[in-house]
C-alpha cells in the first residue's frame, strides 16, 4: 500500500476511535515516519499528497521538521474515510455508474450559474481542447470536470462524495477507451458534450443540464459495448488502447499503448487543490 494511503488509513482509525479530532495537530513528519516504519523523505512526500487532497495542512516546525494538522472544513471531515475506501475497494461498474448519475443529476438540478466553480469548469474545458494532451491527462481533466459540476450545487457533502469517486471513475473510463471504435471520434464527442452541459448550467436550464449529464455518463459504457448492469467489476483490458489523444487529421486513428497501465488519480493530478503554503 502506498505510504499516503497507509497514513490515511491510520488517520481514519484514529478519528473513528476518538484519538483525533478535526483541526488537531498531528505528530511531526519524523514521528510519523517512525510510526509507519518508512523514511522521513517518504513520509514527507506522503504528507504533501495528503495536503494536495485537502486532508492536512503542513507547517514548518522546529529543527526543519514538518508539522501536519487535520483540516476543519466540512468536506474534509468525510474525506479520509471516503477517499480511502473508494480508492482501495473494487466496486461493480454498475454501482459506480448509478452513483455518478445520482450525484451529478442531483447537483445539476440545483446548480447555480453564478457559482465560483463555473470558472473552474471553463478552465477545464480550455485545457481539454488542447491537441497535445495524453490520454491520461485528458481523463484526469474529465474527472475533474465532473467533480466541478457537482460543486455548482453548493453542497459540500455532495462535493466530497463525488471527489471520493475520482480514482474509480478514472480507472473505469481509462479501461473503456480500448473498447471504443475510434478514440479521436470519441474524444471530440466528449468535448462537445462537456460544452453542452456547461452551456446548459450557464443558461440556468437545470433540467437540460441534468438530462445531458445522465446521457453523457451512460453512453460512454454503451459505446464501448459494456453493460453496466452486469455484475462485472472491470470492463476488461484492451490490448490496443491508445496512449495519446490523436489530433484531427493526424496519421492513424488509434495509437498503441505498449505496456501502459492506468494509474490512480487521487494524488492531486488533473486540477486538484493547490497545496497550502507552509508558514514559519
Amino acid at each position: 500500500m502506498a505510504t499516503h494511503r497507509q497514513v490515511l488509513q491510520w488517520l481514519e482509525n484514529e478519528l473513528f476511535d476518538g484519538h483525533l479530532v478535526l483541526g488537531q495537530q498531528l505528530p511531526s513528519d519524523r514521528d510519523l515516519a517512525a510510526i509507519h516504519r518508512v523514511s522521513r523523505n517518504t513520509m514527507r512526500e506522503a504528507l504533501k499528497t495528503l495536503e494536495a487532497q485537502g486532508i492536512v495542512r503542513l507547517f514548518d516546525g522546529p529543527r526543519k521538521s514538518i508539522l501536519p494538522m487535520l483540516v476543519r472544513e466540512p468536506a474534509a471531515s468525510a474525506g479520509p474515510a471516503l477517499q480511502l475506501h473508494m480508492a482501495t475497494s473494487d466496486y461493480p461498474l454498475r454501482d459506480i455508474v448509478q452513483t455518478r448519475v445520482l450525484l451529478e443529476t442531483w447537483a445539476l438540478e440545483r446548480s447555480d450559474p453564478e457559482h465560483p466553480a463555473m470558472a473552474e469548469l471553463r478552465a477545464l474545458l480550455e485545457q481539454m481542447a488542447r491537441d497535445d494532451l495524453s490520454l491520461k491527462e485528458f481523463h484526469h481533466l474529465e474527472v475533474s470536470f465532473h467533480i466541478a459540476l457537482c460543486k455548482t450545487a453548493g453542497n459540500s457533502v455532495v462535493s466530497a462524495l463525488m471527489s471520493s469517486l475520482r480514482d474509480s471513475i478514472y480507472e473505469y473510463t481509462m479501461a473503456l477507451v480500448g473498447h471504443v471504435p475510434l478514440w479521436s471520434t470519441t474524444s471530440e464527442r466528449l468535448r462537445a458534450e462537456h460544452h453542452a452541459i456547461y452551456s446548459a448550467v450557464a443558461a440556468g436550464d437545470r433540467g437540460l443540464a441534468s438530462r445531458l449529464v445522465a446521457e453523457h455518463i451512460e453512453y460512454q459504457y454503451r459505446e464501448a459495448g459494456v453493460d453496466p448492469d452486469q455484475e462485472q467489476r472491470t470492463p476488461g483490458p484492451a490490448p490496443d488502447a491508445p496512449a495519446e489523444l490523436v489530433p484531427p487529421g493526424a496519421a492513424g486513428e488509434r495509437a498503441e499503448a505498449a505496456g501502459e497501465q492506468p494509474e490512480a488519480a487521487g494524488d492531486g493530478a488533473g486540477g486538484g487543490p493547490t497545496p497550502v503554503p507552509r508558514s514559519a
